[in-house]
């Protein structure tokens, strides 16, 4: 390696620049890139033209896997070769690459789209077998895996959402889908909205475009480590805890699924306070005596223990 690489690379590589470059990586994950492909591009967006073999040697990957990583990034339209002995690689501008990836998302989505009616044209020409089950609806569970496809169950229940959309979760909840329409799909639902979540300067940006009078914030004693939203009293979407960075969720349209989660909804809304309230106002509103909160304690309690439970069995049924 000669000086001038060992200077480059100490400024892609070096310690001051670590952090923006694993943010800009995460980043570029979600353009479909893997972590490796990533992790090349970017080498070559800041070194300039390279061997295969520099990049190997440089970045720490196999010789094979480095030919395997340029071809397929090459495919992709965001690196190109320079014919010579040996062979070059460089990358095109990262804004183009973005530009690049976006552009080709799309036309695979207007291809699915256009093969959709095709599909659906030819599925009316398959025989039906199977009699539809008297107990199809009302008691189905499904494991929703990742943000992608928690989102578009979410999106679905928002927009075809009669009567009510109520939603629980902290703003770290709303920040993971703060790049989404989900909360311009809840700022514009027809049904009646309302929203139990954590409200504070750093995090309240998750929530700009939702009406503040459809807000109650969430009390100390009620930051529980879960979070869910309910159509009507139809369906839910219940986030759970993995143990993973990926996320995951249940949706059901269990009936008691359903009604006990709203049940604790409408617990917790009915002496929590609205964020435009003035913290005053509301302690002075709240004249409940004790045995009364004691025993909304025990039902919080109840709830809480009965959903872990359930929520748990169907898990450990599903990955059975």
């Amino acid at each position: 390696m000669t000086m001038e690489e060992a200077l480059i690379e100490n400024l892609v590589l070096g310690n001051d620049h670590k952090e923006s470059m694993k943010k800009i990586n995460e980043n570029l994950v979600q353009y479909g890139l893997t972590p490796n492909q990533s992790k090349v591009y970017l080498y070559l967006t800041k070194t300039g033209e390279k061997t295969a073999s520099a990049i190997s040697k440089n970045l720490n990957i196999p010789r094979t896997e480095s030919y395997h990583l340029l071809n397929s990034l090459e495919q992709k339209g965001i690196i190109f070769s320079i014919f010579g002995k040996p062979t070059k690689f460089n990358s095109v501008s990262i804004d183009e690459a973005l530009t690049i990836i976006i552009d080709n998302e799309k036309k695979r989505i207007s291809d699915l789209e256009l093969k959709k009616e095709k599909i659906l044209t030819l599925w009316e020409t398959v025989p039906k077998h199977v009699e539809q089950s008297d107990n199809a609806d009302g008691n189905k569970f499904q494991i929703l895996q990742g943000r992608n496809s928690i989102l578009v169950k979410m999106d679905r229940m928002v927009k075809t959402s009669e009567n009510q959309v109520l939603v629980l979760g902290s703003e770290n909840n709303f920040i993971k889908f703060y790049h989404t329409e989900f909360v311009n799909l809840l700022r514009k639902t027809k049904a009646e909205l309302q929203v139990l979540t954590t409200y504070s300067k750093k995090g309240k940006f998750a929530l700009d475009g939702l009406p503040l009078n459809n807000i109650k914030k969430l009390d100390e004693s009620n930051k529980h480590n879960f979070s869910f939203i309910i159509k009507d009293d139809a369906e839910v979407v219940f986030f759970i805890n993995s143990g993973s960075s990926e996320l995951m969720a249940i949706w059901t349209d269990s009936k008691s699924f359903v009604s006990t989660l709203k049940s604790l909804f409408k617990l917790i809304w009915r002496k929590s306070a609205f964020v435009l309230e003035k913290a005053n106002k509301f302690t002075n509103n709240m004249s409940e005596d004790y045995e009364h909160r004691l025993r909304e304690i025990e039902q919080e309690k109840v709830i809480l223990d009965y959903l872990q439970q359930n929520v748990m069995v169907k898990k450990v049924g599903k990955n059975e």
